[in-house]
């Protein structure tokens, strides 16, 4: 497989559904939460967040494992790798969650200033719920057989 369609599976695979997630995130902290400036509040929602994430990405670890076997860019395979959490390094699964931590306050606080609150309560949920299986269903149609648990499936 090209490096260039391995990042363009990469990109709907993981990264499109990777920053809808913490979007997810984000827009159930903003409905459920009403005081918004609480730091306590957003720390344990960051903290919820990131636990969340790395069980998204351990859910990722096979496809993952597979795509960056697959690249002969070096740079590409550790973009790839920084999101293997099981195999690739244990320092990569500290800085992860830290990351996830970060970026889940980002997204609660860019949600919040991005969209009313009749949104938040309304149906952004769903819209990203929507783009998120868009971005797999895309991602899996390019490339389901390369992907297969099944190493038979031809």
């Amino acid at each position: 497989m090209s490096n260039k369609k391995v990042f363009i599976i990469y990109t709907f695979l993981f990264i499109i559904p990777y920053i809808l997630c913490l979007s997810l995130i984000g827009t159930g902290y903003g409905a459920l939460i009403n005081h918004y400036n609480s730091w306590w509040r957003l720390c344990v929602c960051a903290l919820i967040g990131a636990i969340l994430m790395v069980a998204v990405k351990s859910i990722a670890h096979r496809p993952i494992s597979i795509i960056a076997k697959q690249t002969t860019n070096r740079h590409l395979r550790n973009l790839i790798n920084f999101f293997n959490i099981l195999d690739y390094n244990s320092s990569n699964f500290y800085w992860n969650f830290a990351i996830d931590f970060g970026l889940t306050i980002v997204f609660a606080k860019l949600i919040h200033y991005l969209f009313a609150p009749y949104q938040i309560l309304g149906t952004l949920a769903g819209w990203i719920i929507a783009a998120l299986i868009v971005s797999l269903v895309l991602a899996s149609n390019l490339e389901y057989s390369t992907l297969s648990i099944d190493p038979d499936q031809k």
